[in-house]
């Protein structure tokens, strides 16, 4: 930090920083929760210290955010505090590691002053919240912005960053998939991101209060995009690129413009010389001359050029500047003007110099539906080992085609992929591409499978998939958090992979891949990808004839309209599952699907209909010899029964599903039946049993890492203990539930909230 990087807009410029940052917002959220904690056991630092036996100093460190405490250290507090595992779950999300956010400056950047004045001027020391940096593609706003943000950063609390795919193959990120980038930047985790996109947006400016930040908005399609993911906390700016004007930002937002245009011809030619070197510039300045002149001064195809001038030191810049005219002219009546033949020449150029493999690699990574990809997916894409794939896409970065983000992911500038996709698509490549998609969607099916094993290893509605296609290297997952990660990591990605295999006829893949996602998006609950993969699931299903993963497809698609309150929808879809599955013959499928309408039933309080629908799924279940759908059914079953006020029946099938999930060893589904047994016992007066299944459902959501049923679990002890009279305790197990899920789910916290206040 410099001496005057406090903030101007509150008039305190001059003053050092006195209090060092928290390391994330994970760490402070778990301080803020320790802090409360201790407080509402009315004990000082010194008396915490005897109790956890850990030193104050490291307490008070901690309650600050300013260090990611140890899983011994949680424990120890959370033991202490009697805090039953809340700090112990806050604290692991402060272990996380840290999610990658601003990218690296380029190597090579020459001018722009005056822009990194307007910048300074408009950001550090003018009262506008929202600053864009608008001009045409190629040009290099990217590359200014990171140039700048990165050079700046010091003079900020934090850095934030988003690519919102505005012009990218696919579709422009929406904005809960921005707020989930921008989230992860300050330290949420994965499975801490709220599913709602106003949550999102509401846990992002809770975050963001009172510390100085700079969001970058990257390649930003339009105003509408951009509007709904914006702060509005008073000291945070937001800096963004577009190729548009956006004009619906200066009106409502009071946004102010930087605009880029190509660079000065003596600029482009620095540029040059820092990339081919001083002396082999200086040997011919009049090829130099020619080839920015031809490259339009954009700095992507100066870079680009650049780099295949310095791969032939034995040929003279002249001799590669008439090269690039007669390419030039080979695209000319592709081009849209006379810049972008400069710019596709380059492109062009670059690409035929390639050696065969790399050349290869870089149209078959254009197929890729995603906004970014790892070295995984390019392996599959290729057909060859993952080092091997790695090794080409180095050589790709190297050559200014591909961009590195982090250390697991690459990604293309918009307008390289759009030429990588048309050279993928050329007819002499057909077999090539053919094969290629077929294994980039085998790949992704493949992980998404593993994925699903690892997340709910009990469950027995797991298929195997068999040996994998050849060229295709299956990923493994050994912890239940690498899996996640990897899920909520390829979000994005889902349903363009799922659209791809439709396009190509590979049906099964198309609804499959959506299918096996369904354990996390019931965990991870990212709406618009279970929603939309699932529309596509639909069509894929449709397309071939499958009537099995059309049942599977609607049911998965009705449960996530069921859980956003569209009721009408998912009985609608639900209703369809029933007349396929029949159709086809007593299957799982159909068990699932009279259950979600037994739920709907109950949601709108007809609680006849729902025994009834869930007898039914128990029967199907029952004579199919499917476990795990008949204990499901059971739980359901049960809570129908207690709201029609049977109490032995509610207890009978509620005990019967704990008992076939505890069989298995099934954590999560034991969890699911004991909170509403503890339910039943509390609703007809037995609330010491109540909170005996409170604490053993805890137990089991803690093992399978389930926050939202460690707060639900939390719920309902804290309701017994109100019953029993333990007032005060209760009020405490309500806040710590609280904590828990407050950034998760609204409706939940809403009860919650209203439990405190005394008014649920």
């Amino acid at each position: 930090m410099t001496e005057n990087s406090g903030s101007a807009r509150s008039g305190e410029t001059g003053k050092a920083r006195t209090e060092p940052r928290p390391v994330s917002a994970a760490a402070l959220a778990f301080g803020r929760a320790l802090r409360q904690r201790r407080q509402a056991k009315g004990l000082a630092l010194r008396e915490l210290q005897k109790l956890a036996y850990v030193d104050k100093s490291l307490i008070s460190r901690a309650e600050r955010g300013l260090t990611p405490p140890s899983a011994e250290f949680a424990e120890a507090c959370d033991r202490a505090l009697e805090a039953g595992g809340t700090l112990i779950v806050l604290a692991e999300a402060a272990r996380a590691e840290p999610y990658v956010h601003l990218p690296a400056p380029p190597g090579h950047f020459v001018g722009r002053e005056e822009q990194f004045a307007l910048l300074d001027e408009k950001v550090l020391g003018g009262p506008a919240n929202v600053v864009f940096v608008a001009g045409p593609p190629g040009v290099g706003k990217t590359a200014l912005v990171l140039k700048w943000a990165n050079r700046r950063q010091e003079e900020f609390d934090s850095v934030l960053w988003s690519d919102l795919r505005g012009y990218a193959a696919g579709s422009p990120a929406q904005p809960a998939d921005i707020l989930d980038d921008l989230l992860r930047c300050v330290g949420v985790r994965p499975d801490r991101v709220p599913a709602e996109e106003h949550m999102r947006l509401a846990l992002l400016r809770g975050l963001l209060r009172g510390q100085r930040t700079l969001v970058v908005l990257d390649n930003a399609l339009d105003s509408h995009q951009v509007r709904p993911v914006l702060p509005g906390t008073p000291d945070t700016t937001v800096l963004i690129t577009s190729r548009r004007r956006l004009s619906g930002l200066v009106v409502g937002s009071g946004a102010v413009q930087v605009s880029l245009e190509p660079l000065e011809d003596l600029e482009a030619t620095r540029l040059m010389a820092d990339l081919i070197g001083d002396e082999r510039a200086a040997g011919d300045p009049e090829g130099v001359c020619r080839l920015v002149q031809l490259c339009a001064a954009l700095p992507l195809a100066v870079n680009i050029a650049a780099e295949r001038v310095a791969t032939h030191p034995h040929q003279s810049v002249g001799d590669l500047a008439g090269e690039l005219v007669a390419e030039g002219r080979r695209l000319e009546l592709l081009a849209v003007d006379d810049d972008a033949v400069g710019v596709r020449a380059a492109f062009s150029w670059s690409y035929r110099a390639l050696d065969a493999d790399t050349a290869r690699m870089f149209r078959l990574l254009g197929l890729h539906p995603g906004p970014r990809f790892t070295s995984g997916a390019a392996a599959a894409l290729s057909g060859l080992p993952e080092h091997d794939a790695r090794r080409l896409v180095d050589k790709l970065v190297q050559a200014y085609l591909v961009q590195q983000v982090g250390a697991r992911y690459y990604r293309f500038h918009d307008l390289l992929r759009v030429y990588a996709a048309e050279e993928a698509a050329t007819e002499q490549w057909r077999d090539e591409r053919q094969a290629a998609v077929s294994r980039l969607t085998h790949w992704y099916l493949y992980a998404a499978n593993a994925a699903s094993w690892t997340l709910t290893p009990a469950r027995d509605h797991h298929i195997d998939l068999g040996p994998a296609p050849e060229g295709v290297e299956p990923i493994r997952f050994d912890t239940f958090d690498e899996a996640y990660i990897w899920c909520a990591s390829e979000m994005p990605s889902i349903t363009g992979v799922a659209r791809m295999a439709l396009d190509h006829g590979l049906y099964e893949i198309g609804w499959r891949l959506p299918v096996e996602l369904f354990d996390y998006h019931l965990l991870g609950r990212p709406w618009q990808t279970w929603i939309s993969s699932h529309d596509v699931a639909i069509e894929s299903a449709k397309a071939g004839g499958d009537l099995g993963g059309l049942a599977w497809s609607a049911i998965n698609l009705a449960e996530a309209h069921r859980r956003r309150g569209d009721l009408d929808r998912a009985h609608e879809l639900f209703g369809q599952a029933v007349e396929i599955s029949e159709e086809i013959g007593e299957n799982p499928s159909l068990g699932w699907a009279l259950v979600g309408l037994g739920n709907i039933a109950h949601e709108r309080e007809e609680y006849a209909e729902a025994v009834r629908l869930a007898e039914q799924s128990v029967e199907v279940n029952t004579r199919i010899g499917y476990q795990l759908g008949e204990a499901t059914a059971r739980v359901h079953l049960g809570r129908a029964y207690r709201d029609l006020g049977e109490r032995d029946l509610a207890l009978e099938h509620g005990l019967r599903a704990f008992d076939a999930y505890a069989k298995d060893a099934d954590q999560h589904g034991m969890g699911f039946a004991l909170v509403p047994l503890a339910r039943t016992c509390r609703r007809f007066g037995d609330p010491e049993h109540a909170l005996e299944y409170c604490e053993q459902a805890l137990t089991a959501y803690r093992n399978c890492g389930d926050v939202w049923g460690q707060a639900d679990a939390l719920d309902e002890r804290g309701c017994a203990l109100a019953e029993l009279g333990h007032r005060e305790e209760a009020m405490t197990v309500w806040r710590d539930a609280l904590q828990l899920v407050m950034d998760l789910d609204d409706r939940k916290a809403s009860v919650l909230r209203g439990r405190l206040e005394g008014t649920v």
